[in-house]
């Protein structure tokens, strides 16, 4: 016989009921007692002393050319090396190159680039951290250097839809041929990656030493005091990642690294010490670390409110702790995910419990009168 319309409302309400009930009790027991609330802040006080003991230039080799200085030395010591290989793996790499040569001027007069000693980590696309291990690559492969106007501020709308695709890359990243360290000529990005493709056929083995190339200089440069742009924001707007790498603020990729992994690694310390405290006879596995989640999310939260209010408060932006906050969003956002799941399915388990002792219980009592399911 089927359920009536008021049994099955009746069922409802009382699952309901039960389920409020066992969400009310799972607060309790997921409440941060006294020694998760001193883990909290001592915690968050490490996150504080991380973000207002380390400098932006914490870590960092003084001079640009240090770094260069020991790969090169480290390089010439390889005897497994073939010299040719050694030439191209130590030399400056095109996208370095600031002045304009005797031709290019002879050429193209007072005109331009735009690139600078004190620009170059932005401008040139070759030390952009994502799309620099594409343009960076080609680069090198072939001596040029792609410069980066950006794709906000190169031009209006209406602009950009008179322009064709062509005239758009020319106006956006403009490319130069490199000799001897100089920008020597003009060329176009189109060409840069057309030549790129012809020598990954003819002589791929050039292509991956540029890789590999590429991938050294950026390591170096990621460690130097003037540093490589954020991704994205540099990609978009070199004039923003330059007002951002600039000496009032010195926010760039490092620093940003810096504070986030760092971060990361106090609340995996903190994770395990906490977990010191778990008796696998007195706490749910799970229901523990729901507490150890909002220790580590909350105290997060705590240091970069205070980072907040710090740099708020005295105006030193060179203190801001993007990385940290960065964490922070991340924990906030990812662990309510993971404590709303581990709540649904501690309460989905005890109320599936509790309805199968009903149910075995009920076929007890019916298995006595001679009923068997």
């Amino acid at each position: 016989m089927a359920p009536t319309k008021s049994e099955i409302q009746f069922a409802t309400e009382r699952y309901m009921e039960r389920y409020d009930q066992l969400a009310d009790a799972l607060k309790n027991k997921t409440a941060l007692t006294d020694l998760d609330l001193s883990i909290l802040f001592f915690c968050g006080a490490l996150q504080v002393l991380r973000w207002s003991v380390f400098s932006p230039e914490t870590m960092k080799f003084d001079k640009a050319s240090d770094p260069d200085d020991k790969i090169a030395r480290a390089v010439n010591k390889a005897d497994f090396i073939p010299p040719d290989v050694k030439e191209l793996l130590t030399a400056s790499v095109p996208y370095d190159a600031v002045k304009r040569s005797a031709r290019f001027k002879g050429i193209y007069g007072d005109f331009s680039t735009g690139i600078a000693g004190t620009n170059h980590r932005y401008r040139a696309l070759g030390h952009d951290p994502v799309a620099g291990w594409i343009v960076g690559t080609a680069n090198i492969a072939n001596d040029t250097m792609t410069v980066n106007n950006g794709l906000i501020g190169a031009g209006n709308g209406e602009k950009l839809f008179n322009l064709g695709a062509d005239a758009i890359l020319r106006e956006w990243y403009p490319s130069y041929h490199v000799k001897n360290n100089e920008i020597d000529g003009k060329t176009h990005i189109t060409k840069v990656f057309k030549w790129t493709t012809d020598i990954a056929k003819d002589k791929p083995e050039i292509l991956a030493l540029s890789f590999l190339k590429q991938s050294i200089h950026m390591g170096s440069d990621f460690f130097t005091r003037q540093g490589l742009p954020l991704p994205v924001i540099g990609f978009l707007s070199p004039e923003a990642a330059g007002y951002l790498m600039g000496s009032n603020m010195r926010i760039d990729l490092w620093s940003v690294s810096k504070g986030a992994l760092f971060a990361m690694l106090i609340n995996k310390v903190v994770e395990m010490f906490h977990r010191l405290w778990f008796d696998p006879m007195r706490d749910d596995a799970k229901l523990y670390e729901v507490r150890t989640l909002k220790i580590i999310m909350y105290s997060n939260i705590l240091a970069s409110f205070l980072n907040a209010g710090y740099v708020g408060i005295t105006g030193d932006f060179r203190k801001l702790d993007i990385g940290g906050i960065a964490v922070a969003v991340w924990r906030l956002l990812t662990d309510r995910k993971k404590i709303r799941k581990i709540r649904a399915e501690f309460i989905d388990r005890m109320l599936s419990n509790e309805f199968q002792k009903e149910e075995d219980e009920i076929r007890e009592k019916l298995a006595r009168f001679g009923y068997s399911f």
